[in-house]
């Protein structure tokens, strides 16, 4: 492989901004971050906004907002629908204590990752727009897919809607036991989703190492 910008000379690492082979020459690194020259020249002559550090911690507290405040549309976008997916998730499933913890972490992540994206300009450094998934490639391959499954999800979770309001409040009523089979079944349902998203996670981690 040669350098993107010397054809005729070896490649002593890759642009972390725009991905392209750089030689020597064109290296640039920056607090341990390869960088090619052109990159760094946009970034030097790119127009600069002011951010107000203040707005940014406010608006963190609805996650994903903070991140598209400071231009990281992809990654907040993707914060922001995870977070009113998980809200709404949490009613269908009934979940209370510990959704609320999620819901608190999830809060404090989105304060301290924009904080950090924040830092990262202004030092003149690139804050990748990166989100947690890659919708690009979702799109161009695998969009019928996670169509069907996301059908799927809807599926079960309006039957499990109808087992929890219908079949096990004509069973026992409004009733502490009744409130009690709730808690039970919502417990396990969580304990089996964690330990097979657990599972399915190490599985595809020691498969690809």
């Amino acid at each position: 492989m040669n350098c993107a910008y010397h054809n005729d000379r070896e490649v002593q690492g890759v642009c972390s901004s725009c991905g392209r082979p750089v030689c020597e020459e064109c290296l640039v690194n920056l607090n341990g971050q390869v960088h090619c020259k052109t990159c760094v020249s946009a970034q030097m002559h790119k127009p600069r906004r002011d951010l107000n550090g203040g707005l940014r911690f406010l608006l963190s507290f609805c996650p994903g907002l903070g991140h598209m405040y400071l231009g990281l549309f992809n990654r907040g976008v993707q914060l922001l629908v995870f977070f009113f997916g998980t809200i709404t998730l949490m009613n269908l499933l009934r979940i209370d204590t510990f959704g609320g913890l999620f819901i608190a972490g999830l809060v404090f992540f989105s304060i301290f990752d924009a904080r950090e994206a924040h830092l990262r300009i202004q030092q003149g450094l690139e804050a990748e727009d990166r989100g947690f998934v890659d919708v690009k490639t979702w799109r161009l391959e695998f969009s019928s897919r996670y169509i069907g499954y996301g059908l799927v999800a809807l599926g079960v979770l309006a039957m499990y809607r109808i087992l929890m309001d219908d079949v096990l409040a004509m069973m026992f009523g409004n009733s502490a036991q009744y409130y009690h089979m709730v808690n039970v079944i919502n417990g396990a349902v969580l304990g089996v989703l964690a330990i097979g998203g657990g599972l399915w996670l190490l599985g595809k981690n020691f498969k690809d190492s």
